[in-house]
């Protein structure tokens, strides 16, 4: 059984299924050049044919095209209950698309499982005059074949490192991880919720085979691969270029 990951840049992903689906995760594609985040090689018009788009909490480089494609495909949103208002209010997606998560939530959808989980981050969108804030969430991904054989990938969004990770191993047993392992600029340093060194700790916790470094603008996908091999060497550390695509393999 195979699903093919495709990184389109910073926190974002395209997942297809052996069946065809396409899952879309957090998907930024335009950059934002003053966060020093640069645009993916995919456009937005080229993922008009997803059937869901995940968004794990309401920051705009979370957020990114992702009521753009919504409105112009057939694909059902999956989101915090911010994201979810923003969706209907400047989307407007109607709100029989749209599936508010909270954590400990499990939609099913055929051969795909999608349940939110606790995220150690806030979420927080302007809107109007003010903000609009809920929780923050990480998505654990289940992916199901005729012969009842699951790939379960863990999602992180922005998450600091806490143990509940470990918790979520035990229970859960994901295969696969995307883990954040830097930030953006603040004041000329980084705002970087999970390091990289943290980050190799998440993935030895949650018990994958394989974990794939996201959301950085140097070299900390780099240094997570190198934590990686002293902290896991039995974890495979992935570093993927955006555009680059991979058949993660059960």
């Amino acid at each position: 059984m195979t699903v093919e990951i495709r990184y389109l840049g910073w926190t974002a992903f395209e997942l297809t299924t052996e069946q065809g689906t396409r899952i879309l995760l957090d998907p930024l594609l335009e950059g934002r050049s003053h966060d020093g985040i640069p645009p993916s090689p995919v456009r937005a018009e080229e993922l008009y044919h997803v059937n869901f788009v995940l968004i794990t909490h309401g920051a705009e480089d979370h957020v990114g095209q992702a009521f753009k494609i919504v409105k112009h495909s057939n694909a059902i949103l999956v989101c915090d209950a911010s994201t979810a208002f923003c969706a209907e209010k400047e989307g407007g997606i109607a709100p029989e698309r749209i599936y508010r998560m909270v954590s400990g939530v499990q939609f099913a959808f055929d051969e795909v499982t999608i349940k939110a989980l606790p995220a150690k981050h806030l979420s927080l969108r302007k809107t109007g005059d003010g903000f609009i804030s809920a929780q923050p969430l990480s998505y654990l991904i289940g992916i199901s074949s005729k012969e009842q054989i699951e790939q379960r990938i863990f999602f992180g969004g922005d998450t600091s490192i806490h143990s509940d990770l470990k918790l979520y191993g035990e229970l859960y047993e994901p295969q696969l991880a995307m883990l954040g392992v830097g930030g953006v600029d603040v004041h000329g340093q980084s705002l970087t919720e999970l390091y990289p060194n943290e980050a190799a700790l998440a993935a030895k916790w949650l018990g994958v085979r394989v974990a794939i470094p996201m959301h950085y603008r140097f070299g900390e996908g780099k240094e997570f691969i190198e934590e990686l091999k002293k902290q896991q060497p039995d974890i495979k550390g992935l570093l993927l270029e955006p555009g680059e695509r991979y058949i993660f393999a059960l």
